[in-house]
């Protein structure tokens, strides 16, 4: 029931949940590459993440396709020229977006029971904040390719600009269970 609930508020209002990020970008002082977008380019940017999540919940939310994801989009937003600051609180604007639509579907959210309710949550949460993780660690990847590239920095000194752990080299089991703890283990996040 939970994720069929999710699913419906996605599908059902994909539109408004674009334009209402839309707005809530065009307003924000903190994203000025998004707000330099067309008016085209910045609802194809908010739409593809609700579309995302769409397809991710549907196809049984596995955390390995969110990360494959939002590494790329990580690594697309630095080639494209974004601060990594303005990614994630782009990011952290569809989160907002999101949860204020699933705040007025009382006739959804209403019926919810207390560990559907935590679920419910759960699992945007989840999406989210590996969202914000992989971003990061497709963003930073990709940085450290550029600075490698231009010879001024030996690996040593790049390892002492950007930090190696679980950005680079970690295993994404580790990350995750650290990440979420007993959540991964027992089901609850998937």
């Amino acid at each position: 029931m939970v994720y069929e609930s999710l699913m419906a508020i996605v599908e059902e209002n994909i539109d408004k949940l674009t334009e209402a990020w839309e707005q809530e970008v065009k307003k924000c002082e903190y994203l000025e590459t998004y707000r330099s977008l067309s008016p085209e380019d910045l609802r194809a940017k908010g739409k593809l993440l609700f579309e995302n999540l769409l397809h991710w919940l549907q196809t049984g939310a596995s955390n390995d396709d969110a990360a494959n994801y939002f590494q790329r989009i990580g690594v697309d937003r630095i080639n494209e020229g974004f601060p990594l600051s303005e990614v994630y609180y782009a990011l952290y604007l569809e989160k907002k977006v999101l949860w204020s639509f699933v705040v007025v579907k009382e006739e959804i959210t209403g019926k919810l029971n207390a560990v559907d309710a935590i679920e419910f949550m759960s699992v945007i949460n989840n999406y989210f904040e590996l969202g914000n993780f992989y971003i990061i660690r497709g963003y930073m990847n990709e940085l450290y390719k550029a600075l490698e590239q231009t010879g001024k920095f030996t690996e040593e000194e790049l390892k002492n600009i950007i930090s190696n752990g679980a950005l680079f080299k970690e295993s994404v089991r580790k990350v995750k269970e650290q990440m979420y703890g007993e959540g991964l283990s027992i089901g609850i996040i998937r």
